[in-house]
């Protein structure tokens, strides 16, 4: 059963009509809900929708009355079935995030009580996680940071959460860096000489149209009386590096990357340096249709990156295998091939290999196949610290064996321009236990 197509139909009840917003009520209206969308401004309904122009401040009220008549009479009566608040400062207005997130908090906590509304979910920010040593982020992980805006996301969601009962589900979904149709990323990745001291920081990032089908799969699930979890993170799933980026935003504009020298550099201050899990929506069933940037430029008409069947290039189908097995091994093959490196990897012909491997990768052009391989094995490999662990930022958090894995990996990238004792040299470690 979808509830999306429910006879009578979903009542939805948007806050928030903007670059989110309003795709989303489309996407609800193009289902079969009757959806009613709000912003400050005179806005074009949904497909057979509502638009409703009204200032949020006037709908915080403390009893349900007070909420009731303060909503405008010509679209009465104030009744639905989910309510869902995207809501964003108005910069043109001299809005901030002080002015804004409380109180449109408090107005969607009211309306959906006075309207009866079974679902109630937020679209937070990630930021409310704050931590900027590259820890992995889960939604159980303690919230970080200090400063007004930190206060008043943080304040938001705490009204939100605190209005889940028994007739009302609250969700709070923490939206990594979004992207998407007329909103494009690659400009902030090209000038090379801006990423010097953050190359190494992570990103993380969300196409539109999965935050969108996330928020949709999560309200679909709490009204079927699913047990659902308050808080979710939405991201991509596949966090990458500041220069990562900027080497595949270089490959889709067809420009050659070199990296900025980060020698004597002090690293730059950042808001956050933080690899986002998502593994509550995951316990649902989701996962994102664009799972990484180069599929997300791809949408965004970038003609220049390997389709999306190949994201790891021509041996794009011997890749998935080599990561299906890396994840299968044992305990007992993962000592064999830490003790294979250990005899291997140090002596002169593993350095000659290693050094050709790297001439390989630039002369295939493959530097963007090797990130976009590289990160789910990074992710296999990473150990996830304990939430409020706050151990050194520069301790080791990969498994033992994620060396020699990476460098059998490298190998398979580019193996049909690798000379075979070049290949079977980088992957000798690795090779025998897969």
């Amino acid at each position: 059963m979808n509830p999306s197509t429910l006879s009578p139909p979903l009542r939805v009840l948007i806050l928030g009509a903007g670059w989110l917003g309003l795709p989303l009520g489309e996407h609800w209206a193009m289902r079969g809900a009757v959806v009613t969308t709000v912003r400050r401004s005179d806005h074009a309904p949904v497909s057979g929708g509502r638009a409703v122009a009204l200032d949020l401040n006037t709908m915080a009220g403390d009893d349900a009355d007070s909420v009731i008549n303060a909503w405008p009479s010509a679209f009465a009566p104030l009744a639905f079935d989910v309510v869902v608040a995207a809501v964003a400062p108005d910069r043109a207005r001299g809005d901030d995030h002080t002015s804004t997130y409380p109180m449109a908090a408090k107005a969607a906590v009211a309306l959906a009580s006075a309207s009866g509304a079974k679902v109630l979910a937020w679209v937070s920010s990630t930021g409310v996680y704050g931590y900027t040593d590259g820890r992995e982020v889960f939604e159980h992980t303690a919230r970080m940071g200090e400063g007004a805006a930190h206060e008043a996301l943080c304040e938001a969601e705490d009204t939100v959460l605190a209005a889940k009962g028994d007739t009302l589900e609250v969700g709070v979904f923490r939206v990594a860096g979004l992207y998407g149709p007329e909103r494009d990323p690659a400009s902030r990745f090209r000038n090379v000489q801006a990423l010097v001291g953050r190359s190494s920081h992570w990103l993380n990032l969300a196409w539109r149209d999965d935050v969108i089908s996330a928020i949709e799969h999560w309200t679909n699930a709490a009204l079927q009386s699913a047990s659902v979890p308050s808080v979710v993170n939405v991201s991509d799933g596949t966090p990458l590096t500041v220069a990562e980026a900027a080497r595949l935003v270089a490959q889709a504009d067809g420009r050659a990357f070199v990296p900025p020298s980060e020698s004597g550099v002090v690293s730059a201050p950042m808001r956050s340096n933080q690899r986002i899990r998502i593994e509550a929506l995951r316990s649902l069933g989701w996962s994102p249709d664009v799972p990484h940037l180069r599929i997300g430029l791809r949408k965004l008409g970038y003609e220049r990156l390997a389709p999306d069947a190949q994201p790891y290039g021509p041996q794009t189908a011997a890749i998935r295998d080599y990561l299906r097995a890396l994840a299968a091994l044992t305990p007992e093959a993962h000592a064999r091939v830490l003790q294979s490196w250990r005899n291997t990897s140090g002596s002169p012909a593993f350095a000659r290999a290693d050094r050709a491997l790297g001439e390989a990768m630039v002369r295939a052009n493959r530097e963007a196949e090797r990130d976009a391989a590289a990160g789910p094995l990074l992710q296999m490999m990473r150990t996830a610290r304990e939430p409020g662990d706050v151990a050194d930022a520069t301790a080791p958090d990969l498994d033992p064996i994620a060396e020699p894995a990476l460098a059998g990996l490298m190998a398979l990238v580019v193996r049909d321009v690798l000379p075979a004792d070049v290949f079977e040299e980088l992957s000798r470690a690795i090779s025998s236990e897969l």
